[in-house]
């Protein structure tokens, strides 16, 4: 009931503040924090690829758009098209490092190595929360010790943020934190 009041609201702000046009940076800015919504929250890939694609449309460069949009279709079973758009985005932003954490989790699952190479050159582009904790996960699964000090930057960088992934999304053995 409390997430129903609170995708209302959500909802109802997102309506309030989108023109019908993207003609400002303010526009695109509103409507990139609703695609991320979409698609970190309520796991809606459509509406998160619709709202992407009119952001691309007003902005056909914007990186943050063509990211939202690549992790979004890899989940509606466009697999080969969101891979595209990735080598996309590598190809204009090379040293991006999302690009690379896009593709590590797109081959987390499949060929562990290829995704632990992508992983690596993410963090060496950009050490963020979520390429060291995704790329502890992956060590971890494929038994190599060095797991530990990717989980020990993140701490590092977020205690809160971190405590919460280790109780709800870390998978096998919650490790002491």
């Amino acid at each position: 009931m409390l997430m129903k009041l609170f995708r209302k609201a959500i909802d109802a702000i997102f309506k309030k503040e989108r023109s019908a046009s993207l003609d400002s940076p303010e526009d695109i800015l509103i409507a990139l924090n609703e695609a991320r919504y979409h698609h970190n929250f309520l796991r809606d890939e459509k509406k998160t690829i619709k709202l992407c694609d009119r952001v691309l449309r007003a902005d056909p460069k914007n990186r943050d758009a063509m990211l939202i949009k690549a992790g979004a279709l890899k989940y509606i079973g466009k697999r080969k098209e969101s891979l595209n758009l990735i080598h996309a985005i590598q190809r204009e932003w090379p040293d991006h490092w999302e690009s690379y954490y896009l593709l590590g989790l797109h081959f987390f699952n499949e060929d562990e190595e290829k995704a632990m190479t992508h992983l690596t050159k993410s963090l060496d582009l950009d050490e963020r929360f979520d390429n060291l904790v995704t790329t502890a996960q992956l060590a971890y699964f494929i038994g190599k010790p060095d797991y530990q000090q990717y989980l020990d930057k993140a701490k590092r960088m977020d205690p809160a943020r971190f405590r919460n992934y280790m109780e709800n999304c870390w998978t096998y053995e919650v490790l002491p934190i």
